[in-house]
């Protein structure tokens, strides 16, 4: 039977890994032996692999052992940050067309009997749209 380097290719990261058989860390070494090509990258990836290795086993330089659970905790917040602004732009946008039916009509009372109020509250609720927007594209940027 013919094994093709496309064969012994598929077989290598097994190879690499440890994970293969006898019989497939000899055929990949009696390749690499007959095939100087094939023989070069070999050595590339166990370079690779050995280098990868070395940063695995060093220790995450500057990181504090608890930065993953303060991460989590600054995720949690400004997810719950993001309620809140979505929350109070809506109270904001909605309140100043509060309304009643009075009869045949509705009557729209602090639009009606407080109009800066309600200016004051549109003002207020764009600048918390605005918020609320910036902070879902920051969070959005971020994969979140």
């Amino acid at each position: 039977m013919n094994v093709t380097r496309e064969v012994v290719l598929d077989l290598l990261p097994a190879y690499l890994a440890g994970e293969g058989s006898a019989d497939t860390r000899a055929l990949v070494e009696e390749f690499a032996r007959q095939d100087a090509e094939f023989a070069r990258i070999l050595e590339e990836q166990r370079g690779e692999m050995s280098s990868q290795a070395r940063v695995l086993r060093q220790p995450a330089a500057g990181l504090a052992p608890d930065h993953e659970l303060r991460t989590l905790a600054r995720t949690r917040r400004a997810a719950q940050q993001l309620r809140w602004l979505l929350a109070v732009a809506w109270m904001c946008t909605m309140f100043p067309l509060s309304f009643a039916f009075d009869g045949s009509h509705l009557t729209f009372f602090v639009l009606r009997d407080v109009p800066v109020l309600a200016l004051a509250l549109w003002v207020a609720s764009a600048i918390f749209w605005g918020m609320y927007f910036a902070a879902r594209k920051r969070l959005s940027a971020s994969g979140l």
